[in-house]
């Protein structure tokens, strides 16, 4: 006996392009639900979508670092620790991208000291990783 028609038949589901659902039959972009909606009309072609076919849709996003620019993110770029053989300097002064008066080398280590009261800004001690020369500035 031949299997009937009805039960040969496959109903085709919505497309999913990330957590977007198109019209199988007329590829138009389907609205989200309502809460009260059980099924989702294509407004082209007037084909009905189950409601259920939003449910547990799988969500994945993807930036770059550099696709939101951060005033922090500018500020970390210009000190950094000094790295060697992959390890972090530790006991080592920082490094800020700073150019040396004396021989124009940029990166200069540096030190941070309150030596003046507390409500009066720290100094800063600069040291070309280059020639050596010293320098110092009042925050």
């Amino acid at each position: 006996m031949a299997p009937s028609k009805s039960s040969t038949t496959t109903k085709v589901s919505a497309h999913r392009i990330g957590s977007l659902l198109f019209c199988p039959a007329c590829g138009t972009l389907l609205d989200l639900p309502r809460d009260e909606q059980d099924e989702i009309a294509c407004h082209q072609c007037g084909r009905k979508e189950p409601a259920s076919s939003y449910e547990n849709l799988p969500t994945k996003t993807y930036s770059s670092p550099h696709a939101f620019p951060s005033t922090l993110r500018q500020k970390r770029a210009l000190v950094q620790n000094k790295v060697q053989d992959g390890e972090a300097a530790k006991d080592r002064d920082p490094v800020a991208q700073e150019k040396c008066q004396k021989c124009g080398h940029i990166g200069l280590s540096y030190k941070e000291m309150q030596l003046r009261s507390a409500d009066e800004g720290s100094t800063i001690f600069y040291k070309c990783l280059n020639c050596g020369d010293q320098t110092s500035t009042n925050n």
